[in-house]
């Protein structure tokens, strides 16, 4: 048995965030908002704030983030997901829908993100994050329709 003065520290967490995110698809294709620094993609979307319901949150992101005016539909998945150094989301994704046919290219409101319309055939290859909607995404989640799922995922790489 180590002595507690020789045990390794204990991993410390921040509050868990609640984000909202949109699974919005055009035909085969599911838009994704890139991190133009970094490369990696997500589903659009963003903090829940207090006193807001996840929807609520969800169209006003779309908004600011796109321009695009969303309607909320159906709960899909909810994904928690631990990650990094202390990182914890709980992620709620929602069907939604552009008010209007999709358009086919989508202008970030915002300098450091951008939109593209990622083939659901690419999403084995991309850099989609956090990777537990990307495994759900690959296993069919975008014709999923037989209610929401939950996943938790601890990601220590």
């Amino acid at each position: 048995m180590t002595p507690p003065s020789q045990s390794a520290p204990k991993q410390t967490y921040a509050q868990p965030e609640v984000i909202a995110r949109g699974l919005l698809t055009r035909g085969p294709a599911v838009l994704v908002c890139r991190n133009l620094a970094k490369g990696y993609c997500y589903l659009p979307g963003g903090h829940v704030e207090p006193g807001e319901l996840a929807a609520e949150s969800l169209v006003r992101e779309f908004a600011e983030e796109t321009g695009l005016k969303v309607n909320v539909g159906p709960p899909a998945l909810v994904a928690e997901v631990v990650f990094g150094k202390g990182g914890h989301e709980i992620n709620a994704v929602f069907h939604v829908e552009h008010r209007g046919p999709p358009p086919e290219t989508v202008e970030s409101q915002e300098p450091d993100i951008g939109f593209e319309w990622l083939d659901a055939a690419a999403i084995v290859d991309a850099d989609l994050r956090p990777r537990a909607i990307k495994a759900w995404l690959v296993g069919g989640g975008l014709d999923h329709d037989s209610g929401v799922e939950f996943v938790s995922d601890r990601q220590t790489d």
